[in-house]
């Protein structure tokens, strides 16, 4: 029946390549058609590594309090047009193109999985949640990884993180966030924060921070994409 339903919703409402134009199943899907996805992958050796999650190199210019950063896509010409189309077009099929490979996440944490996940807030608002471009990982961890959601942080700055320049979002971020829930308990729990995108890491670093102060073990972080360049331990590693 929910083959039925969503042929039907195809039929009268399809849904066209945003890159190029072109509807087919793929397109129905992730919002890419199978020529540009394979495109942004690139050889079939790289279509497979591609879909992968890969560390995010520790950069050296800080103290850390995340043990490890994973991105589920790293940025060229295509990913960069395509989260745009996803963040501010809000064409929410991409979601599930940048969360290919999501499951093989729990291989990296086989050992010690996360006790729960948060949604890293995007902007300070009391009604019901806007539409985040890590929407779909969210759905994926809650349905698929079967990690409950942790809902006690939220952001009390209006300022817009990513309008700031590259300095200027160390200092933003160490205001931006706070905890609305007390009694949440966090203490030796492992906790994995979930973003749309890592592009110096501000943000993630300062969250872990303050659930480090409330006990947590350990914080792994998440992202959709991974922009810019990291530097670390003498080398960078262009996203």
């Amino acid at each position: 029946m929910r083959g039925v339903f969503f042929s039907l919703l195809t039929y009268l409402f399809p849904k066209y390549c945003v890159s190029c134009g072109t509807n087919d199943f793929f397109s129905e899907l992730l919002g890419v058609c199978k020529t540009c996805t394979r495109r942004s992958f690139g050889s079939a050796k790289r279509n497979r590594e591609g879909m992968r999650p890969f560390a995010i190199p520790n950069p050296n210019d800080r103290f850390l309090f995340y043990e490890n950063a994973y991105a589920l896509r790293s940025r060229n010409s295509v990913t960069r047009d395509l989260f745009l189309s996803l963040k501010f077009q809000n064409e929410k099929q991409l979601g599930r193109y940048f969360s290919l490979g999501w499951r093989r996440l729990t291989r990296v944490w086989r050992e010690d999985p996360p006790n729960c996940f948060v949604l890293v807030p995007s902007r300070k608002k009391a009604g019901p949640k806007p539409y985040h471009a890590a929407w779909h990982l969210r759905e994926r961890l809650l349905q698929g990884g079967n990690i409950r959601e942790d809902t006690s942080l939220r952001k009390v700055s209006k300022d817009i993180q990513s309008e700031k320049r590259f300095e200027d979002r160390f200092f933003h971020a160490k205001k931006a966030f706070e905890f609305i829930k007390s009694d949440r308990i966090i203490e030796g729990l492992h906790v994995l924060l979930v973003d749309d995108i890592f592009t110096t890491g501000a943000s993630l670093n300062e969250i872990a921070r303050l659930f480090k102060l409330r006990g947590a073990r350990k914080v792994t972080c998440v992202v959709c994409l991974l922009s810019g360049v990291i530097e670390s331990n003498g080398c960078s590693s262009q996203g």
